[in-house]
């Protein structure tokens, strides 16, 4: 019985151990990070549009640099999201940066060209990434 009470409670040490450490993972820095693919935003937005079952298997939770043109810009207390132009007449990209990043630059007008990096995941009305940094 004590064998058994011994093995119960190092199991539940190593899993409590494994669960802190997980938990607590730095998270990946963006500006080093290496993008999985790189394009224009109208093409992300494309193939979204034109079969998002099969864009979401390609790009979610993967690292992409699109460019594109500003569409919009807004500012909620500390958060900044960029939306792209992607060429559709009801969406586009949404970039959310990254709030554990400083960022050189936060405001962008209307029209002005950028690249960022991302990660994907997915698409609601646009195409959202999120942890943005601007290059």
């Amino acid at each position: 019985m004590k064998k058994l009470l011994l093995l119960v409670v190092t199991l539940v040490l190593i899993g409590s151990t494994i669960a802190y450490f997980m938990y607590n993972k730095p998270h990946k820095d963006m500006g080093s990070a290496s993008a999985d693919f790189k394009m224009a935003a109208t093409e992300l937005f494309e193939q979204f549009d034109a079969d998002e079952t099969a864009a979401n298997a390609k790009y979610l939770d993967k690292v992409i640099e699109v460019e594109g043109s500003v569409l919009s810009v807004s500012e909620e207390e500390e958060s900044i999201t960029i939306t792209l132009e992607a060429g559709g007449m009801l969406g586009g990209v949404i970039c959310q940066l990254d709030p554990l990043t400083k960022h050189e630059k936060t405001s962008f007008a209307e029209g002005e060209k950028l690249k960022i990096k991302g990660i994907c995941t997915g698409m609601l009305m646009d195409v959202v990434l999120v942890r943005c940094v601007i290059l």
